[in-house]
């Protein structure tokens, strides 16, 4: 059984729901093993219960990269060690550079979550990573609403996240003229000062076009999307956004960040750069454009049956495992679930 050693964070982020996603899927192949500490920036104390775990192995070592990028050291252990990188750490810190490469150098195989982040790790380190996207789990296709006048934005309440872009969006749409829309937020507000910041100016918006929810349990979400149109994902960064193929699960198109991750899960909908202008406009459309409105929901229903599932990320995942001499990658269904 292969272990995956993931941050204990204390909070739900979209690494770890990938983790248990993909540890689930594996049907017992993979357990997880959650460490505290204070990732990505560990004590002695954490590091040294890192090595403690990692030596002690008798099977291989899967290291979330939030927790194995980020030591002064690479790990040694005598099974084979895979690191599990969400987002290199050098992107958000650069200071974090030399030790990220120290640590993907010395490991066994590297795996990202997408092909941009694959990328990334190539273009930083010159190092070629295998990729174990996302899958996602079967969904009805939402009943929205007949207008598509219900927005969604679902994510960490944070300034890469960029709600507070979003909300100026959406102000410049309502001076612009176009009303009756409601953008529900979902998310823990993880940054207290951007938190004020993005509630403050969803204050000025107009009454009742708003709802902030939090953080929502899974059955939530899915109740919430159920009840959507289009979802909004304007992040800075973002290395896939599992939240777009979970919408694109349910038939929901969506808007998302150029240049980002995002693009990657993008099922159906558009890429835009972070421009506020563009954004009102594609959102104009949206809510005025019957037609455009259509074929967006269209080709999101085309989409849906082909989506891949966790069972497809799991048998990449131990593939790659399996690559650095840890035997033979563990056998999954390969039938999809009918959609």
């Amino acid at each position: 059984m292969t272990v995956l050693i993931e941050p204990d964070l204390g909070r739900v982020s979209g690494g770890l729901r990938y983790n248990r996603a993909v540890a689930d899927a594996a049907h017992g192949a993979i357990t997880r093993h959650a460490l505290p500490g204070t990732w990505p920036a560990p004590s002695a104390q954490d590091d040294a219960a890192l090595r403690h775990l990692a030596a002690h192995g008798t099977e291989p070592v899967i290291v979330d990269g939030l927790i194995g990028c980020s030591l002064r050291e690479p790990l040694e252990a005598a099974v084979p060690l895979i690191q599990l990188v969400h987002a290199p750490l050098a992107l958000a810190n650069p200071a974090a550079r030399e030790r990220e490469r120290a640590n993907l150098a010395a490991a066994g195989a590297v795996v990202t979550t997408s092909h941009h982040a694959a990328d990334q790790i190539r273009d930083l380190y010159g190092l070629d990573a295998t990729v174990a996207a996302p899958g996602v789990r079967q969904r009805e296709p939402a009943s929205g609403t007949a207008t598509g006048w219900h927005l969604v934005c679902i994510g960490a309440l944070e300034d890469n996240k960029n709600q507070l872009f979003l909300a100026r969006v959406l102000s410049a749409l309502a001076e612009s003229g176009v009303a009756g829309w409601h953008c529900t937020f979902a998310g823990p507000p993880t940054d207290p000062a951007y938190t004020q910041r993005f509630e403050e100016a969803c204050a000025a918006l107009p009454r009742d076009s708003v709802s902030i929810v939090g953080e929502l349990e899974p059955q939530a979400v899915d109740d919430l999307l159920a009840a959507s149109d289009l979802l909004l994902l304007p992040s800075q960064r973002e290395t896939f956004g599992m939240v777009v193929t979970e919408a694109a699960s349910a038939a929901i198109p969506a808007l998302v960040s150029a240049h980002t991750g995002a693009e990657e899960a993008l099922a159906a909908g558009r890429a835009l750069p972070l421009v506020r202008q563009q954004w009102v406009t594609a959102l104009t459309r949206w809510l005025t454009d019957t037609e455009h409105r259509e074929q967006l929901r269209d080709a999101a229903a085309r989409h849906r049956p082909g989506l891949r599932t966790w069972e497809d990320t799991a048998r990449d995942l131990l593939g790659a495992v399996a690559s650095c001499g840890a035997g033979s990658a563990t056998e999954l269904p390969s039938e999809r679930n009918p959609q």
